[in-house]
């Protein structure tokens, strides 16, 4: 869903001579995971999804709406998102669950601890993010879509982290980069801009998504997204999608739907479960 406008405006200097090294393209990385096993197996998909840069200097600071951008993550095909239950959309306090929904400021894990990350560790704390006062569903399970509303003045969702590495080690969007386990897109699935194994170096988090797979059709379970961002290039210019139409998105990404048969050998488990019970 990228319009020319909004292609050029990467081409184009924001200030001086300095590259919009912070793209306006998303990164859909979705892949399926299996919980349980026998009758009691359970198929979901999961979609992480990334801004790229182009810079490991870059600095990401928030998401936040703006005029034809509100901040709006939703679901194309009705489904609600999965959530591990007490979670909330936010990345904390939580074991860490691959069947879990969440918003997020930079941070690909979730984790128990309450300090601060370890550069390069493979599970590295969390985000003690603040939810926005106009995201009316933050802590709603369940939800079909996530939303700042119109009213918003513009703050982003997490008023409180900033886009510094004193109050956000992960707003570089360069942190993962030496996390191998990280590191690496999953599947290749069209229009979501990363093919499987593809790097996901410099590539900074905003969500993770997740569904119920069962039932679901390759391009029919996708979700459009819209919001504005700031940050800086380099970590020193001052970009904002408040002013920069460079700096705000609109697309809609697909997630993976289990391999041909999957889920009706399942089906056919439970049956055969029932019939010998």
């Amino acid at each position: 869903m990228r319009n020319a406008s909004l292609s050029a405006a990467l081409a184009v200097a924001v200030t001086g001579s300095a590259f919009a090294t912070i793209s306006n393209q998303l990164i859909g990385d979705s892949y399926i995971v299996k919980t349980g096993s026998g009758a009691g197996a359970e198929f979901y998909s999961v979609l992480d999804v990334y801004i790229k840069c182009g810079a490991s200097t870059d600095i990401l600071a928030s998401t936040f709406g703006v005029s034809a951008y509100p901040t709006l993550w939703n679901m194309n095909s009705g489904k609600s998102f999965e959530q591990k239950d007490g979670s909330g959309w936010k990345p904390v306090n939580d074991s860490g669950s691959a069947v879990d929904s969440y918003v997020t400021a930079g941070c690909r894990v979730q984790g128990s601890s309450t300090t601060n990350p370890t550069a390069g560790g493979t599970k590295a704390g969390f985000l003690q993010l603040t939810g926005d006062l106009y995201f009316p569903n933050f802590n709603t399970a369940g939800a079909g879509y996530i939303e700042s509303t119109a009213a918003s003045p513009g703050a982003g969702w997490y008023p409180s982290v900033g886009a510094s590495l004193a109050t956000n080690l992960y707003c570089r969007v360069g942190y993962y980069n030496s996390v191998t386990n990280v590191g690496k897109a999953t599947t290749t699935i069209a229009g979501n801009n990363m093919v499987a194994g593809g790097s996901l170096d410099n590539a900074w988090m905003i969500g993770r998504f997740v569904i119920r797979a069962e039932g679901a059709a390759q391009g029919t379970e996708s979700m459009t997204i819209k919001f504005a961002t700031a940050g800086k290039n380099n970590g020193t210019t001052t970009v904002t999608g408040a002013t920069n139409p460079a700096y705000r998105y609109n697309q809609t990404l697909t997630f993976a739907t289990p391999a041909p048969g999957a889920v009706a050998l399942l089906g056919l488990a439970g049956l055969v479960s029932r019939r010998r019970r």
